[in-house]
């Protein structure tokens, strides 16, 4: 079969599929008008989000060349007073029934491991927040203070899980929420491993996770709630003095059981890991670590009966490694994000969801054809987000014309 006729075949899958689950449970409830047409609007905001555009040079865009689709403005105009929390509500939905096409079809297994992180999408203005701003504002609420990043001070914050690329698994972002200003990271977590366990009839095993949840109160809650965990510790002071011990031994890993995070009011118990990077370097485990001479972890794991302790280091390492398949998992959802000057908090949160949506039906349409001979022969290492985005784009343009054509009678 040619690339051509594979291409027809992941068309229908893309047609039967995302636009069906977008359009089922997607509503923005806003009652349907012709200039309002919700499928419309969706096919609208998936293009720019193909495309990694602005909503607006999507609609001129389409417009320049006869198909008569909807202004950006009118496009945004359904959404933007649409209320966040209902919009959160349906886009998890909307998640839900692709990971249980997942689950349906044995892509994970019982027992799964995961990675947990925060996210920031930055929010690029030089309008400063007060009560003077000009241009109409609902997000402010939502907004939190980060350190700049290419000129912007301000961002919205997310939280997801992601399975763990393990032998063939899929990396779905399984479950997700956002951080608002104040609110506990630990309850928004604990909620969020409930949520992962409970949407997909899985149990997690292990939760891999960077230095934002080198905390007490976190580590104390994976411990509740029965997750084995592996935190990458910040090097504070303390941990810092067994390092500088570790070093004058010139030991190439060290394991301190029994290591107490905190002061005697407020304490954890954990095992604290310590590893020369260089040394696991020429083990074959490369960490992008510039300055790092050691690298640290908190973890609950005990060594096996009869492993040695250079054998569970090396698996530790090996384990946090592959939670940097959430970091590319970020940069594979940003690709699929619509542009946005918006300052509606509704509309950067659905552009922001849908991407997510996005990123996961390109991970399920590369697991439907993962074993399909002709997809091997044409894309070896899997169908790229490049070819997908296009069918993508191919099949919504269609449906935009369709419905123009459909109104003009």
């Amino acid at each position: 079969m040619s690339a051509v006729e594979l291409g027809k075949r992941i068309r229908k899958v893309i047609k039967k599929k995302y636009c069906k689950i977008l359009q089922t449970y997607v509503t923005f409830y806003i009652p349907e008008e012709i200039r309002y047409s919700l499928v419309e609007t969706l096919q609208l905001f998936a293009t720019a989000g193909i495309r990694n555009d602005y909503v607006n040079a999507v609609a001129n865009g389409l417009r320049a060349v006869g198909h008569k689709c909807q202004t950006g403005e009118t496009a945004f105009e359904r959404i933007r007073y649409a209320n966040p929390n209902q919009l959160l509500k349906e886009m998890r939905e909307a998640n839900d029934e692709i990971i249980k096409t997942a689950v349906e079809r044995n892509e994970l297994k019982n027992e799964i491991i995961v990675s947990i992180d925060s996210h920031n999408v930055y929010r690029y203005t030089k309008i400063p927040i007060s009560d003077k701003r000009k241009r109409e504002c609902t997000d402010i609420k939502t907004v939190v203070g980060r350190k700049p990043k290419n000129g912007a001070c301000y961002a919205h914050e997310y939280i997801t899980i992601q399975n763990i690329k393990m032998e063939d698994n899929p990396t779905y972002v399984l479950a997700f929420e956002r951080i608002l200003p104040l609110q506990n990271i630990t309850d928004i977590a604990r909620n969020l491993l409930i949520e992962a366990e409970s949407k997909t009839g899985l149990k997690i095993k292990l939760v891999i996770a960077d230095g934002d949840f080198d905390n007490i109160d976190t580590m104390k809650m994976f411990m509740e709630e029965r997750k084995h965990f592996i935190v990458r510790a910040d090097q504070d002071k303390k941990v810092k003095g067994i390092i500088e011990k570790v070093e004058k031994k010139e030991n190439k890993y060290h394991i301190e059981y029994g290591y107490i995070k905190g002061n005697k009011n407020n304490f954890t118990k954990v095992n604290l890991i310590v590893i020369n990077v260089e040394w696991l370097k020429k083990q074959g485990i490369k960490y992008p670590l510039k300055k790092k001479e050691y690298i640290t972890f908190f973890t609950d794991l005990y060594p096996d009966e009869d492993e040695t302790m250079e054998h569970f280091c090396l698996k530790i390492a090996v384990f946090y490694k592959k939670r940097w398949g959430i970091e590319t998992g970020y940069r594979d959802i940003s690709d699929f994000e619509a542009k946005t000057h918006s300052l509606s908090d509704a509309v950067r949160l659905f552009l922001y969801l849908q991407a997510i949506l996005l990123y996961n039906f390109w991970i399920q349409i590369n697991m439907e054809f993962k074993d399909d001979p002709d997809r091997i022969r044409h894309f070896k290492n899997g169908i790229p987000k490049s070819i997908l985005k296009f069918l993508m784009e191919e099949v919504i343009r269609e449906a935009i014309e369709k419905l123009a054509n459909k109104k003009g009678t």
